[in-house]
C-alpha cells in the first residue's frame, strides 16, 4: 500500500513539476508588425520585434530586430484570461494611429493588458487589429 502511494505521488510530481518550471520560464515570440505603433508614450517604427516577457512578472521587452537600440521596456497593468488562441500582438488603431494594447503569448488564454496611451482616449472610434507571432 505504501509502495502504491509512493509511486502515485513521484508519478504526479514530475508532471507537476515540469509544468511549474515551464510556468516560469521568460516568454518570447517574434512579430512583423506593418506599421509604426505607440507603447508606454513612445513611438516605434513598422519592423520585426522580438517581444520577451520578464521573469515572474508584468514586465516586457519589445526590440526591433534590424534596427539597434530601437525598442521600449514596458509594464503590464493587469493579466487577461480569455479563451485560448494563438500567441499574438493586439493594437488598437484610434484616428489612424495604432496603440499596442496586449500580448498574449500562450495559446492557453493568458494575455497581458499594457498602460493606455494618454492620447488612445482621446478618439472616440477604435478598430482592433492582431498581429500573429511565433
Amino acid at each position: 500500500m505504501e509502495r502504491t502511494i509512493l509511486r502515485l505521488l513521484i508519478g504526479m510530481g514530475g508532471p507537476i513539476a515540469s509544468a511549474v518550471v515551464l510556468e516560469q520560464l521568460p516568454k518570447t515570440g517574434v512579430a512583423e508588425v506593418p506599421f509604426a505603433f505607440q507603447v508606454d508614450e513612445q513611438t516605434l517604427p513598422r519592423g520585426t520585434y522580438a517581444v520577451t516577457q520578464a521573469e515572474h512578472g508584468l514586465g516586457v521587452r519589445i526590440s526591433n530586430e534590424k534596427v539597434a537600440d530601437t525598442g521600449t521596456n514596458c509594464a503590464a497593468v493587469k493579466r487577461k484570461f480569455g479563451k485560448a488562441g494563438e500567441a499574438r500582438l493586439v493594437f488598437e488603431n484610434h484616428g489612424g494611429r495604432y496603440f499596442l494594447s496586449e500580448i498574449w503569448f500562450d495559446a492557453d488564454g493568458r494575455g497581458l493588458v499594457l498602460q493606455p496611451a494618454k492620447q488612445e482616449t482621446n478618439h472616440e472610434r477604435r478598430e482592433i487589429r492582431d498581429i500573429f507571432f511565433q
